[in-house]
C-alpha cells in the first residue's frame, strides 16, 4: 500500500506541475522517483543534469525550455525532471553516467536504460533538431553495458572528485593508475568511469586507446568521450610542461575527421595555449593566421576571444597589431555583430590609434542599441578613448 500511495503521490505531482509554462520538470533526489513517474504514466525519461553554479543551465531553462514548441514535445513525450548532480544520489547518477560538464541532457526508456545524451546549452531551434533524433530509435544509444544499477562500487576518491566546490578534489596519478593496473574488469562501468575521469598516464592512456572498440561494444558513441578526454589531458599536459609539443598530440588523440577540423583544433588549441603561459607573440600570431582562413566565418568567435584576451591582459606591439589585424577582418561587413566592434575599439585604444578607436567604439554603441543590448561598458570605453586624444 505505501508503494501504491508514492506513485500516486508522484503521478499527482507531475500532473500539478503541469499547469505551468514551458517544460514541466520534476525536481527529484533519488532516480527511483524518476523510474516511478515513468512506470506511472508510460512515458521515457528526459534528465536536466544540472549543478547550481551552472550559468548555461539557467539560460536554457529561461530560452529554451520556455518555448511553447519545445513544450509541448517534452511534456507529451517524456517524464521531464531535474537533478542536482553534486549532492546526494546526484552524485551516483553523475558518476553512473559519467556526467563531467553541465549542462547535460539525458534521454532514458521508460525503464531506465540511457538512449541518448545532448551536452551543452541549444538554442530553441537547434534543440528541437535534437529533441527529433532523441526519439528517433534509429539514433538510440547501443550501449549494452550499462546495468540498471545506480551505485556502483567506485573507489572513495572518485566520489570525492564529484562533489562540490572545494569539497571537490581529484587524486594523484599515481593513485589512479596503481587502482586501475590493480582492478580486474577493465571494462566495467567502474573502470571505465575511472579511465575517463582521471589521469592513469601515458601506458594506459595508449592501452586505452588500443582497446576501443572492446569499449565500443560496450558503451556504443560514448567512447567519443574517451578521445576527448585524453585531447584536454594532453593539452593540460602541454600547459603545465610548457612543452607546446603536446598540441599535436591532442590534436590527434581528439580523433576530428577532416583536415579543416584538424587545423581549426590545432589553432584553438595553440591560442589557448599561448594564454594559459602568457606568450602573447603565440596568441597573435595565431589570431592573424585565423583571419587569414578561406574558411573564415568558423574562426570568427573565437578571433574575438583571443584578441579580447590580448586586449585585457596581453603585452607588446606585436600581439597588439596581430589582433588589431584580425579583428578588422571580422568587422570590416557593416552588420559585424557590435561586440565584436567593442573589441576591436578596445584594441585600437590599447594600440594608441584614437582616432580609429572613437569611431568603432560609437560605431558598437549603435549596433548594441540596435540589438537591445547593455552598452554601458562600451560608453566607459568611449570616455576614455576622448580623454586619451
Amino acid at each position: 500500500m505505501k508503494r501504491f500511495v508514492h506513485a500516486v503521490c508522484l503521478a499527482c505531482s507531475a500532473v500539478i506541475l503541469s499547469a505551468g509554462d514551458g517544460v514541466n520538470f520534476t525536481t527529484i533526489t533519488s532516480w527511483n522517483e524518476a523510474l516511478t513517474l515513468a512506470k506511472t504514466t508510460g512515458k521515457p525519461i528526459f534528465l536536466d543534469a544540472y549543478t547550481d553554479w551552472c550559468g548555461w543551465c539557467k539560460v536554457m531553462d529561461k530560452e529554451t525550455f520556455s518555448d511553447p514548441r519545445v513544450a509541448e514535445i517534452m511534456n507529451a513525450s517524456f517524464v521531464c525532471v531535474k537533478m542536482e548532480m553534486e549532492t546526494g544520489e546526484g552524485v551516483d547518477v553523475a558518476m553512473k553516467y559519467r556526467i563531467s560538464s553541465y549542462p547535460t541532457f539525458l534521454f532514458f526508456t521508460s525503464g531506465g536504460q540511457p538512449t541518448y545524451r545532448v551536452l551543452g546549452y541549444e538554442p530553441p531551434d537547434k534543440w528541437l533538431v535534437s529533441l527529433t533524433n532523441a526519439k528517433d530509435p534509429q539514433q538510440a544509444s547501443k550501449a549494452t553495458g550499462i546495468t540498471p544499477d545506480i551505485k556502483l562500487n567506485f573507489p572513495e576518491w572518485h566520489r570525492v572528485s564529484f562533489l562540490k566546490g572545494s569539497q571537490r578534489k581529484f587524486p594523484d596519478t599515481a593513485v589512479s593508475r596503481s587502482w586501475f593496473e590493480s582492478y580486474a574488469n577493465k571494462y566495467d562501468e567502474v573502470a571505465w568511469g575511472v579511465l575517463l575521469r582521471h589521469d592513469l598516464g601515458e601506458t594506459w592512456e595508449k592501452w586505452a586507446l588500443a582497446h576501443e572498440s572492446e569499449y565500443a561494444q560496450r558503451y556504443g558513441d560514448e567512447v567519443d568521450q574517451l578521445h576527448n578526454k585524453l585531447s584536454q589531458r594532453y593539452f593540460m599536459r602541454a600547459v603545465q610542461k610548457k612543452e607546446p609539443v603536446w598540441i599535436e598530440s591532442a590534436v590527434d588523440a581528439a580523433n576530428v575527421k577532416t583536415v579543416d577540423e584538424k587545423e581549426y583544433l590545432r589553432l584553438r588549441f595553440t591560442g589557448m595555449y599561448g594564454m594559459r603561459t602568457q606568450n602573447w607573440d603565440m596568441v597573435g600570431t595565431t589570431v592573424k593566421t585565423m583571419a587569414e582562413k578561406a574558411d573564415l566565418a568558423s574562426y570568427v568567435n573565437d578571433i574575438n576571444e583571443f584578441s579580447w584576451s590580448i586586449y585585457e591582459k596581453g603585452s607588446g606591439e606585436s600581439a597588439v597589431n596581430n589582433a588589431v589585424y584580425a579583428m578588422n577582418v571580422i568587422t570590416k561587413d557593416p552588420s559585424a555583430e557590435w561586440a565584436h566592434v567593442d573589441t576591436y575599439a578596445a584594441l585600437l585604444y590599447k594600440a594608441g590609434r584614437m582616432d580609429d578607436a572613437e569611431r568603432e567604439a560609437i560605431r558598437a554603441i549603435e549596433g548594441g542599441k540596435a540589438a537591445g543590448a547593455d552598452v554601458k561598458e562600451t560608453q566607459a570605453l568611449l570616455e576614455k578613448i576622448k580623454a586619451g586624444k
